[in-house]
């Protein structure tokens, strides 16, 4: 019972520097339009919690559940009889990097929540990337 999308990006981007990117949540709002703000409450490890802000609506409470120094990060937001997972992965690539973020919505009520919520985060998706991997070589 679970709908997914990914996305990837090639970049010259150091792991450094993505994952620089990735943890800096008051800049997932300049790489995420729908965000308004972001904070994360603490060191990242597993089980760090934070906040996502979406624009028109209210602050979400996150948790992050992976944790992988330069390689990896996945937070999820618990949702009524369903949960929204935000991946992010990272891979040596020719010169540079690929970077991969993804959306994934499990649980009894991920139908629902796809037809909802999946296809507008689906259609973010590549400029997210795109945001994430160009600010990565500039900040």
């Amino acid at each position: 019972m679970t709908w997914s999308t990914h996305h990837s990006q090639l970049t010259t981007a150091t792991a450094a520097q993505l994952w620089k990117r990735w943890t800096t949540a008051a800049l997932w709002q300049l790489d995420d339009p729908g965000v308004a703000w972001a904070q994360i409450d603490g060191p990242l490890t597993v089980g760090t919690t934070g906040l996502v802000k979406d624009h028109g609506a209210p602050a979400q409470k996150i948790e992050f559940t992976r944790v992988e120094h330069e390689r990896a990060m996945d937070f999820v937001i618990r949702l009524p009889l369903a949960t929204l997972t935000i991946t992010h992965d990272m891979e040596p690539f020719g010169e540079g990097m690929r970077a991969t973020h993804g959306v994934v919505l499990d649980g009894p009520l991920h139908r629902l929540y796809a037809v909802l919520l999946g296809g507008k985060l689906a259609r973010q998706l590549p400029l997210v990337v795109r945001n994430v991997t160009a600010g990565a070589l500039t900040h």
